[in-house]
């Protein structure tokens, strides 16, 4: 072997030398796994309804939401979108019960919706990450929300709440239940806010951002005292 191929080839083991340095030096990059479950606090900024009759307005948003959101397990907000009118709304006289009444144009039959804001009610939004999916949440806390079919009369007032119809009350679809949810079974909701809801809380989830907003605001205009906390 001469001078010049034992050059070369010490100059070739160098090089792969340095090669094989280089690449045990240098850390691999970090794998990064996109949350599959997420919730953050979103500003809300209430935007004040249009028209007339915000009580209505808000009902029939609130049927809309509990019909076409996924994860609900209710069988009351078809029947109430597809067979009643609207008819009126009855308040409390402390101002924090609200019913909104429809009527079955052919049968003797109500559907209801009821909204209790006890005081210190307040409201709050979320951005929701559910198994990748983005979606929406508003969490309300000392509200309760409930969706009634099949009554054979409106309720009265009774002094102290609403008495209703003892004959025929229909089928009541509550939220805010302790012992109970309107959500399905393996939904993963209203558990999955974590912190930011509580047993008893109202969590009205969906994947329709401008729907939920259009409630928050029908809620704040029945409801001046509902508190919305602003985000810094």
């Amino acid at each position: 072997m001469n001078a010049s191929q034992t050059l070369s080839r010490w100059f070739a083991a160098g090089a792969l030398a340095v090669l094989l340095a280089g690449c045990a030096g240098k850390a691999p990059e970090p794998e990064i796994t996109p949350a599959e479950n997420a919730v953050t606090p979103r500003p809300l900024e209430v935007m004040p309804l249009k028209g007339y009759a915000p009580e209505q307005q808000l009902a029939l948003a609130l049927v809309s939401h509990y019909l076409g959101a996924p994860l609900y397990r209710m069988s009351n907000p078809l029947p109430m979108s597809r067979d009643y009118r609207l008819t009126g709304t009855l308040r409390s006289p402390n101002g924090q019960q609200v019913i909104v009444m429809l009527r079955h144009p052919q049968q003797p039959r109500w559907a209801l919706v009821t909204l209790t804001a006890a005081p210190g009610a307040v409201m709050n939004a979320f951005d929701v990450l559910r198994n990748g999916q983005p979606g929406h949440a508003l969490v309300l806390k000392n509200m309760r929300i409930c969706l009634v079919e099949g009554a054979d009369q409106p309720p009265v007032w009774g002094g102290t709440g609403w008495a209703f119809s003892k004959t025929g009350p229909g089928r009541f679809e509550c939220s805010g239940q302790t012992n109970g949810s309107l959500y399905q079974p393996y939904s993963g909701m209203p558990g999955m806010m974590g912190v930011y809801a509580e047993a008893g809380d109202t969590v009205l989830y969906g994947e329709r951002w401008p729907l939920l907003r259009e409630i928050a605001a029908g809620l704040v205009a029945v409801f001046p005292n509902l508190e919305v906390p602003r985000i810094r």
